[in-house]
């Protein structure tokens, strides 16, 4: 197939891609979909060749295979970068991992997918694309509109970000500034891990991934597959796991749009918030706009188990307030935090260094059913028959405040932000989830 550079003018304003890798047969067949999506298309066989290409061009969207001869994908993406940075790059490979991954988005690239290809995967991360460009948000999405897209409707759509029951102060939208990663492992499967977050338009809301796959799972309380030792969230066959302390960042942060890509485990880093917050502070924090709602309940709801051992209660207030007690035998004791959220400092100070924990008596136990393989003396408190086995507290009562730290991030699964007085007892993720699901009825129950 022989395709001559495109280059956009007044009389052909079609968006431009650039498809680069050493096989043929990818380059004609990325080619024939994005131009069936009404793209213009040029087409490059080596990483020198994109470099030049890209200088000359200027294109909207590069699509780049990692592993090509000579200069492989990661420095051209450096490449192309340097000499046409408004281009979003997409990353493709049959043979990366998740360090591939990783390391192509701190250099600067938009989005990964693995071969073979999914089509549906390659169409979509070209909308994403365009819509992180000027293009994207006037002529792209004009033509996507013209092949039955409609304009106006987000890529990913979450059910509960533009439901307005309950609804108290309008807060408006926020993403981050950039797409960003952090490096970790993750605490119940011991893999080393990595986290991706990319922004994403108003109204999308927040949205879990894993890296190279085109689906996505809405943060979203009916999303929610698993509570046992961490909250999960599933999307057809993949599932991503320990999402509570980046959601309880978020939440505190007040983000409604972002995609969080990592290969099925939320990094558990030292076992906090702390590194979340930095890294969120790190990229910066973008004013959307639109409608977004705190959910103010009008009501008092109460759930509470069985043998009546633990309890949540939510009920009306002016400010959003968590009261959390807890009663665990010597060496722990009766402990009781609450916290008052007046702002991103107020939780930094007292409930993002909060670190997760865990008894002795509970390791074995945990390790037989799969679970705490990656937990190491740095990420987590030890608990043992007498005292705290591996580090000093960093406060009085960071047990109680790390279950606030989880209850913020838990109780975000709705899409909105929370104005209201919670009392926690001897709680943990399924009365959370719980609680969220009495609730829902009463927050969703008019949708913009």
């Amino acid at each position: 197939m022989n395709r001559s550079a495109v280059v956009k003018s007044k009389e052909n304003p079609r968006p431009l891609f650039l498809v680069v890798d050493d096989e043929e047969a990818i380059r004609r067949s990325l080619a024939l979909v994005l131009e069936d999506e009404g793209f213009s298309v040029s087409l490059a066989a080596a990483g020198d060749e994109a470099i030049e290409l890209a200088r000359k061009l200027k294109p909207d969207v590069v699509y780049l295979d990692i592993w090509m001869p000579g200069m492989d994908g990661i420095d051209a993406l450096l490449g192309i970068r340097a000499v046409s940075p408004a281009s979003q790059v997409i990353m493709i490979s049959g043979h990366a991992t998740i360090q591939n991954a990783l390391e192509a988005t701190k250099r600067g690239a938009f989005d990964f997918i693995e071969k073979p290809l999914d089509l549906e995967h390659v169409v979509l991360a070209a909308r994403r694309a365009l819509e992180a460009t000027e293009l994207g948000s006037h002529v792209g999405l004009e033509d996507l509109a013209a092949n039955g897209q409609e304009e106006e409707l987000p890529l990913l759509s979450h059910q509960g970000i533009t439901s307005r029951g309950a609804a108290g102060a309008n807060l408006g939208q926020r993403t981050i500034a950039r797409s960003t990663v952090l490096y970790g492992q993750g605490l119940h499967s011991g893999r080393k891990s990595g986290l991706v977050l990319e922004p994403l338009p108003r109204n999308s809301g927040i949205h879990f991934a894993r890296i190279g796959r085109s689906s996505a799972a809405p943060a979203f309380v009916d999303n929610v597959d698993s509570t046992s030792f961490a909250t999960t969230v599933g999307f057809g066959q993949d599932s991503s796991s320990t999402i509570e302390h980046l959601m309880s960042a978020l939440h505190a942060y007040g983000i409604s749009n972002l995609l969080v890509k990592c290969n099925g485990e939320v990094p558990i880093l030292d076992g906090s918030a702390v590194q979340f917050c930095d890294m969120l502070e790190s990229v910066g924090i973008v004013e959307q706009g639109g409608d977004w709602f705190e959910i103010a309940p009008k009501e008092k709801l109460v759930y509470a188990s069985g043998d009546g051992r633990e309890s949540i209660v939510i009920e009306p207030a002016e400010q959003f307030i968590i009261e959390y007690h807890l009663n665990y035998p010597a060496p722990v004791g009766a402990l009781s935090a609450r916290y008052v959220h007046s702002g991103v400092e107020s939780f930094r100070r007292e409930i993002a260094p909060a670190r997760t924990f865990g008894f002795m008596r509970d390791i074995e136990r945990l390790q037989k059913a799969g679970l705490a393989a990656g937990g190491r003396l740095d990420n987590f408190i030890l608990i043992g028959e007498d005292r705290i086995v591996n580090t000093d507290l960093r406060y009085p009562d960071e047990l109680a405040r790390h279950k606030v730290l989880d209850c913020i991030g838990d109780i975000f699964l709705l899409g909105r932000p929370i104005r209201a007085k919670i009392t926690a007892t001897m709680t943990g993720h399924s009365d959370n989830i719980a609680l969220l699901r009495m609730l829902k009825p009463l927050a969703c129950a008019a949708l913009a």
